[in-house]
């Protein structure tokens, strides 16, 4: 009844993105149902689709009575990217397949395309950065809608397109080594912003491109300035709308300040201002019609990891609190009518669309010159992606924080079952406990859906997932924290902490003791525990983990990245890098430990994994190995989905769990 299947751990399915009509009155989402995997015929390669289509919301009937049926635009099942209206309202950028296509909107003019013209075809680049970003890394039209902007990748270089919308004319406009992050065209269409990466992953810069003509070659692109840490997070960067005091200056997130903050500039990259201040991040922004404000996501008034929205005038002024929702929040555009309609997501709900009134604020204060009240407006939720199915088996985390020896606070996310209850005299029920350790490093356990976790706990564990050193979103400092001499030490002392706090919790059954799990850096961690503190759990599991960092940088293709952790080339660093490798101390093992790898893994590359497993055995202590013949570095197929879960499931109810002649034998006993 509460146990997650495979197809709800692994789905993700739910609405990636949404855009806003011109004129406000109708909202374009895509849906994406379901993600399927299946081999080819000799069961070499592995073919991915994305079951989606894009629908059509009427947001002048879901201002009145949220909830208004949707019409659905396409019917082939084959969209999984957002889509981008037309300046004019009457068309809609859409990727299928490999194609960029131009689609008209239902109940536009008869006149125009009613059939998809394709302004292009394969190579089409889309770069990952922060959910609330994606418009700004994807297909863009001109402010006069003749022409639209798109990334193409041919390794090792990408390059930003000018595609006709005619269908027929294109020329490159910008071509890097490396990767783009952003772009955006200036208020006159003159001009476009880009914000480049280098092949080094850590590096790029801000780039003003001149479009001199439209048809011919030509176009100078010059750096306004550098940006670097962008293993925290991504910078972006976009033009002011409007022609009011700011249209035309540039707004950019930056990491300077060691946060990711808000930043303006003149649209000759000069002139920067900060637009937010403090040590917590922003990020996310969207532009009020006229240009003259912003909203923006911010985790300023949160008090754990989740964020709101928060509006501003782009001129610079006092950001003004808009929404009190736990959860993270994403804007997605704003309405001449004064509607602000925005993503949100929390850890029992994916992620929907949900709408509220804009304040009408002028600096710090409504136009009447009286504060704006932050209970004046009332959030209003527009759609219902995940199945009712799911959902009711989720139950939102505690975020806890606790000590560790970096004598930073480490923030954690304690997940209980579903069928939990507060409310009964023993207090709803004790659990064996198991430190989870998501992958990464530079990423973030966030008070936002998160199946894999609350999987594990609706077995009947009490799972903690903290955010170690390395982790983003507790700024620039504590995540590079983990690099260099920190590489499996300081990450590794927040896990040991985390594993202490745990012990602390009224939920902890420690009967018999704690267990340690990892997936990717979460399976590193998960082998340095077990290597270098042999003594602490009872049990470990770890899936595609670094055990050679010999191997590791040699083969991987993220090898500046690795370069960055380690702290230096192999040659520079050997010793440093065997003394964090967990295949140098594999002989110290004493916890039983189940190893999981994908044998065409090129991330953390699987020939590092049978040495390890070889060495680890010689331990004496009980190991158990099982590789996937034909996937990556995370499972695709959902029958190996299936067997992974439930290869995990079995191991830890095995060593953690009271044992049972039903469903949890000893191990003399299993089939």
């Amino acid at each position: 009844m509460w146990r997650l299947s495979a197809s709800e751990v692994y789905g993700r399915h739910g609405i990636p993105g949404a855009s806003l009509s011109p004129d406000g009155s109708t909202l374009a989402y895509t849906w994406v149902r379901e993600r399927r995997a299946e081999e080819d015929h000799e069961g070499k390669r592995i073919k991915e689709t994305a079951v989606g289509d894009v629908f059509l919301l009427p947001t002048a009937t879901t201002i009145a009575d949220a909830g208004a049926y949707p019409r659905q635009l396409t019917n082939s099942g084959d969209v999984s990217q957002p889509v981008v209206w037309a300046p004019d309202g009457e068309l809609l950028l859409v990727e299928r397949q490999g194609q960029l296509q131009l689609v008209r909107a239902a109940g536009t003019q008869a006149s125009r395309p009613s059939k998809p013209v394709v302004l292009h075809s394969g190579n089409l680049f889309r770069p990952s950065v922060a959910p609330g970003a994606t418009h700004l890394g994807g297909p863009r039209f001109s402010p006069d809608g003749r022409w639209v902007l798109a990334a193409v990748r041919e390794a090792p270089e990408t390059t930003l397109m000018l595609l006709g919308t005619d269908g027929r004319s294109r020329r490159s406009l910008l071509s890097v080594e490396g990767y783009l992050v952003s772009w955006d065209w200036s208020p006159d269409g003159r001009r476009v912003v880009a914000v480049t990466q280098g092949e080094d992953a850590h590096t790029g810069d801000v780039r003003l491109v001149d479009i001199q003509s439209a048809s011919g070659d030509g176009g100078e692109s010059r750096v306004l300035w550098q940006e670097t840490a962008y293993a925290y997070s991504k910078p972006f960067a976009v033009f002011v709308p409007g022609s009011g005091p700011s249209g035309g200056r540039i707004v950019f997130r930056s990491n300077r300040s060691g946060w990711s903050k808000l930043y303006s500039a003149s649209g000759a990259g000069d002139d920067v201002q900060p637009l937010t201040t403090g040590a917590w991040d922003d990020d996310a922004i969207r532009f009020s019609p006229d240009g003259q404000q912003i909203i923006f996501s911010s985790r300023a008034a949160q008090e754990g990891t989740g964020d709101d929205l928060w509006v501003m005038p782009s001129a610079g002024g006092t950001p003004q609190r808009l929404t009190r929702q736990r959860g993270v929040h994403h804007p997605i555009g704003w309405s001449p009518e004064g509607r602000i309609f925005y993503w949100h997501a929390s850890p029992t709900d994916p992620g929907d669309v949900w709408s509220i009134a804009a304040p009408r604020v002028h600096g710090a204060h409504s136009v009447d010159g009286a504060q704006q009240s932050p209970e004046a407006t009332e959030a209003r939720r527009l759609t219902w992606s995940a199945p009712a199915e799911l959902t009711r088996k989720l139950r939102a985390p505690e975020e806890v924080t606790f000590g560790s020896p970096g004598g930073t606070p480490v923030s954690a996310l304690v997940y209980l079952p579903a069928y939990h209850d507060d409310q009964q005299d023993d207090g709803g029920g004790r659990y064996p406990p198991i430190v989870w350790i998501r992958g990464g490093p530079t990423s973030f356990s966030r008070f936002t859906f998160s199946a894999y976790p609350q999987w594990l706990a609706n077995e009947g564990f009490v799972v903690i997932t903290p955010n170690y050193r390395g982790s983003t979103g507790h700024g620039v400092e504590f995540m590079e924290a983990v690099a260099g001499e920190g590489v499996g030490k300081h990450d590794l002392q927040d896990v040991l902490a985390a594993a202490e706090h745990v012990k602390t919790l009224p939920w902890a059954d420690l009967s018999r003791g704690v267990g340690i799990g990892g997936h990717s850096w979460g399976g590193y961690l998960t082998l340095m525990a077990v290597t270098q503190a042999p003594d602490v759990f009872s049990c470990a599991a770890a899936g595609a983990a670094i055990s050679d960092w010999t191997v590791q940088q040699a083969q991987t293709e993220v090898r500046w990245y690795d370069r960055w952790l380690v702290g230096g080339w192999l040659y520079e660093r050997d010793a440093h890098a065997r003394d964090r490798s967990p295949f140098t101390h594999a002989e110290r093992l004493k916890t039983p430990l189940l190893v999981l790898h994908g044998e065409r893994d090129t991330d953390v590359p699987f020939a590092q994994i049978g040495p390890f497993v070889e060495r680890a055995k010689k331990s004496g202590a009980p190991v158990e190995y099982v590789t996937f013949p034909n996937e990556g570095h995370g499972n695709r197929l959902p029958k190996n989905q299936q067997e992974y879960l439930n290869r995990m499931r079995t191991w830890f109810r095995r060593h953690l769990q009271p044992w049972n002649f039903r469903d949890n034998p000893t191990s003399g006993q299993l089939p």
